[in-house]
């Protein structure tokens, strides 16, 4: 059983936005928890809603891209998940009916990094199955929208979504090993097509979703957005390969056609301007929550930025996934796969915000992976004495842990007694150390690898891996009803290292390989929190993380011979206590 894109959206939704602290209050003093009743001259003004509003936006994403296979039903893989970092512009128009309802219409673009790849076109243990990869590259959107405008001062407006979206992917089918030979020739002699299948494929489909946008002052507004889509109708050409018909006789294998569909899971955070976006005359005279400057003009007493301090901790249970691949180019000899790797964490956290606007955040925390499983599949084996096999895979229970600590200097575009909205920049620190236990092969008897099974307390395989990542990203943290928060964090890792050390345990002598890659990634969190009293509050969240190189090697090599991905996700409790200093 695997988690697909569309369940792991739901934490990966979780997932885009929090920020480390994002389950603290705004601020200690009573006078900065908004009123659960303000009075009528503190209510937002509908104009704020009316006309055209353009902004920018951050997210992450999942894909799950399905392959058929044209010579039967997958014994494994058929489909690619890649998570992934997104960024881009929107254009709206909006209009209010009345003071709650609103109709709009608004138009987004998208850029998007990421890369993965999986097992594919592999129906039988006799053919040398491929590896099918998968990048998104562009997206966009035009959608029609219907929200209802509500909380304690009109503030927030709560949407649902649909209408057309496009999308452009890199996708390519690579027949796997081919005993040995990974030169683009078969062990027949005869000459293998390369990679003829490699295209750039732009595909329309359609998109639902929904959203919360916040008001942060007449003009500028805070969101939080989910979309769901999917595409269809790609035909896309399976690759020749090799087929094993009887022991030792091996024959080339023409390809065929796979049909290919994509769906896409989006969550960002974004920033909206809206030209529209102030108090008419009559508004202010009967005293508008804002003045033509964004400050307040009630009755409550003034607000000023000064020093405030967040610490907390929290428990997160999470589920993961890990993948090394062996291979030349796209052209694979084998893979291990880890999933459902379930793990339990504590961590402290802390953010402290100066009376200039700058801030710091971190975090520190670790656990353990109390239970996974492992995959081993290879391609092409042909040892001295044994007969020719094509495909095979076996599987192992896992155990192991993790450790992380995380690093952030931001500014605060945008602050006040109920929100932030801020950019960051920082350093993650992501260490697992994973143990495969055991060994029974799945799906040919004729191998030798695993036939007879080896005892679940002898470790076959581990792993140590250390990911160093640059983080670029936003922070928001909007009040939306009385004592009732909702904070986002998201981050882009435009630069990832890895140091990695693979050890087979049953080779002789054991074999330890060390590895070294670089990439990319993604980080992001959502959080709902509860002010229990001035200045403790109580959360639950939800954090996605996902890594993977571009290029990887064997330390000290510089032939692209490996590649690794990395995904963690979950949700978390938090307790938090917040405090303003004087």
């Amino acid at each position: 059983m695997r988690i697909g894109c569309p369940a792991r959206a739901v934490l990966v939704a979780a997932l885009l936005l929090a920020l480390p602290n994002s389950g603290t209050s705004l601020a200690a003093d009573p006078a900065s928890i908004p009123a659960a009743s303000p009075p009528r001259a503190a209510i937002w003004p509908a104009s704020t809603w009316s006309g055209f509003h353009v902004g920018f936006h951050a997210g992450g994403f999942g894909a799950t891209t399905s392959f058929s296979d044209p010579n039967g039903p997958a014994l494994y893989g058929g489909f690619v998940e890649t998570p992934g970092f997104a960024a881009g512009l929107q254009l709206g128009y909006d209009w209010t009916v009345g003071r709650q309802w609103l109709l709009g219409v608004e138009a987004s673009v998208s850029t998007l990094s990421g890369d993965s790849h999986n097992t594919c076109q592999q129906a039988t243990t006799y053919f040398i199955g491929s590896n099918c990869k998968v990048g998104p590259r562009e997206l966009a959107t035009l959608t029609g929208r219907l929200g209802v405008v509500t909380g304690p001062q009109h503030r927030t407006l709560l949407y649902g979504k649909g209408g057309l979206a496009y999308l452009r992917s890199e996708i390519s089918i690579n027949p796997n090993n081919a005993f040995g030979n990974l030169a683009g020739t078969t062990l027949s002699g005869q000459p293998t097509q390369g990679d003829p299948t490699i295209r750039s494929a732009a595909l329309w489909g359609w998109t639902i979703g929904g959203g919360l946008e916040h008001a942060l002052t007449p003009r500028w507004s805070a969101v939080f957005d989910y979309s769901y889509m999917h595409f269809d109708g790609l035909a896309l050409p399976t690759p020749e390969s090799t087929n094993v018909n009887t022991v030792g006789a091996v024959a080339n294998q023409g390809g065929g056609v796979s049909g290919v569909s994509q769906n896409v899971q989006l969550f960002k955070i974004g920033l909206n301007y809206r030209f529209g976006g102030r108090a008419t005359a009559d508004e202010e005279g009967q005293g508008g929550l804002y003045d033509g400057h964004g400050a307040r003009r009630d009755a409550r007493a003034p607000w000023t930025p000064g020093w405030e301090f967040d610490v907390g901790g929290r428990y997160w249970y999470s589920s993961g996934k890990y993948q090394i691949v062996n291979g030349s180019g796209n052209e694979l000899l084998s893979r291990l796969t880890y999933d459902r790797l379930a793990g339990h964490a504590g961590e402290l956290f802390g953010r402290v915000d100066t009376p200039i606007d700058f801030f710091v955040k971190g975090l520190v925390g670790g656990g353990f992976v109390s239970s996974g499983r492992m995959f081993d599949e290879d391609w092409g084996l042909s040892g001295v004495g044994e007969p020719a096999v094509a495909y095979e895979v076996t599987q192992s229970a896992v155990s192991g842990s993790f450790n992380y600590l995380t690093a952030d200097l931001g500014y605060n575009l945008l602050r006040g007694p109920d929100h932030k909205f801020g950019l960051f920049a920082g350093y993650n620190r992501y260490q697992m150390v994973l143990s495969a236990f055991g060994c029974t092969q799945l799906v040919n008897p004729a191998s030798e690898v695993c036939t007879t099974p080896t005892p679940g307390n002898i470790n076959v395989i581990s792993q140590i891996d250390t990911w160093h990542s640059l983080r670029i990203g936003a922070s928001a943290e909007l009040q939306v009803l009385d004592r009732v928060r909702i904070a986002g964090d998201l981050a882009w890792l435009p630069y990832v290292y890895v140091d990695a050390l693979d050890i087979h345990h049953l080779r002789q002598p054991p074999m330890y390989s060390p590895l070294a890659g670089n990439g990319r990634g993604v980080q992001a969190e959502l959080i709902l929190t509860w002010q229990a009293t001035e200045h403790l509050s109580l959360g639950v969240g939800a954090r996605y993380w996902a890594m993977w190189t571009k290029t990887a090697a064997v330390a000290g090599l510089t032939a692209d011979g490996f590649n690794m991905n990395t995904e963690r996700y979950g949700i978390f409790l938090q307790g938090s206590y917040r405090f303003r200093p004087g």
